[in-house]
């Protein structure tokens, strides 16, 4: 088959996903209930819920975003902040949080490895000092208002087969340019890839790392957090586990906020890098699917090597789409008309997220905070070189 025609078959193809997609994203809003703007309505009755938060240096705007978690309005809760140690750039601002909330929060410095993954080593000794079975695990950059616990609760709650709550996240105000890039990345590749498997798949069998809400007994039943020790994705790996088990895996209603700071574009790189590889080793089969996606890309390539008014009508309506896209994500999900704007960037994003998209199967090397890693055939981890004690910035997620 000569190269055009590859061309024209790939960019029909993405044509149709970027279609398809769209019909998705335009479905779920329809039916995607707005997090509530009065959670207190809900009354009273709700189970006591163990908020984990692991920690390694001092994220951009750290402490507002720990403070939000400890502002819910919810019956009975606690926050836990976990640290390696009392050096991690991190524990002065979880002590802080700790005086400012201290019926809430307590600081837990310390923890053995369980295996190459040490967020899942954290992770793990915070449950064992968790007072409550449910347990609500989020990233350390991530900001909620004071309705989040009780929404993520009552989806819970709702089917008692449910074994996983997870959240969609956005970046609704990128600072920089790298964080632009990264935002337009979560809008119109992640969030729409999100929803078309849960059509597709009729469910989805993941977990996000944004917000994870499930209770340690069920999780244990998987083999608990021991189990996914030296998995890259330990997110996927627990929705993937307790969904294996016959559990429910619920997206919620309640998108989070990604408090990325000024993310440089190198970051941005690395980041979608290891995005892309730990895609690639949990979903391979979906992966490889995955480069349908790439409309613009395609259509870009059949304008430059045989220009015509096929081939750059074919752009426009790229183009056109995928702007299209972008509104409706914005719309639906981030809610904020000057994040429109940051959509001049989209061919450029959508040229980068093909290379990478290409480049991620040149190696199985990722980086994570200053650690880095080779990634099995099978998920898991095996530690390179690993970063000196985390400081004041941490540089990408």
């Amino acid at each position: 088959m000569a190269f055009h025609s590859v061309l024209f078959v790939l960019a029909a193809g993405g044509g149709f996903y970027t279609l398809f997609s769209l019909f998705c994203v335009i479905r779920a809003g329809t039916n995607h209930k707005p997090a509530l703007s009065s959670p207190s309505s809900l009354g009273q009755g709700l189970p006591p819920v163990s908020i984990l938060k692991p920690l390694r240096g001092a994220d951009y705007g750290l402490k507002e975003n720990l403070a939000s978690f400890c502002r819910q309005d919810y019956p009975g809760y606690e926050v836990l902040l976990g640290l390696r140690s009392e050096e991690d750039g991190a524990y002065g601002i979880a002590r802080e949080i700790e005086r400012m909330f201290p019926e809430k929060v307590r600081v837990v410095a310390g923890y053995e490895d369980l295996g190459a993954n040490g967020k899942v080593s954290n992770l793990y000794r915070l449950s064992q000092s968790a007072r409550h079975d449910l347990l609500a695990i989020s990233d350390s950059d991530m900001k909620v208002d004071g309705g989040y616990l009780k929404t993520i609760v009552s989806e819970y709650i709702e089917n008692e087969n449910t074994g996983l709550v997870t959240s969609l996240y956005r970046i609704s105000k990128p600072v920089s340019a790298g964080a632009a890039f990264e935002s337009l990345s979560i809008a119109l590749d992640f969030i729409p890839s999100v929803f078309v498997a849960r059509v597709v798949e009729r469910g989805i069998n993941f977990g996000l790392g944004a917000s994870m809400l499930f209770s340690r007994e069920r999780f244990q039943e998987t083999g608990g957090f021991r189990a996914i020790a030296d998995y890259l994705a330990d997110d996927y790996q627990v929705g993937h586990r307790l969904s294996a088990k016959g559990y429910k895996v619920v997206l919620s209603r309640y998108v989070m906020e990604d408090m990325e700071g000024p993310m440089r574009f190198w970051d941005y790189i690395r980041h979608q890098l290891r995005w892309a590889r730990t895609y690639r080793v949990s979903r391979p089969k979906g992966y490889v699917g995955y480069g349908i996606t790439h409309f613009f890309a395609y259509c870009l390539f059949l304008s430059f090597f045989w220009p015509g008014a096929l081939a750059f009508s074919a752009l426009a309506l790229a183009f056109f789409l995928r702007v299209l896209g972008g509104i409706a994500v914005n719309r639906r999900f981030i809610g904020r008309a000057g994040w429109s704007l940051w959509l001049f960037l989209l061919p450029v994003k959508d040229l980068l997220s093909f290379a990478i998209w290409l480049f991620s199967f040149a190696g199985r090397k990722v980086g994570w905070r200053g650690d880095v890693y080779l990634v099995t055939g099978t998920g898991e981890l095996r530690r390179i070189r690993a970063a000196g004690p985390a400081g004041k910035r941490r540089t990408g997620r």
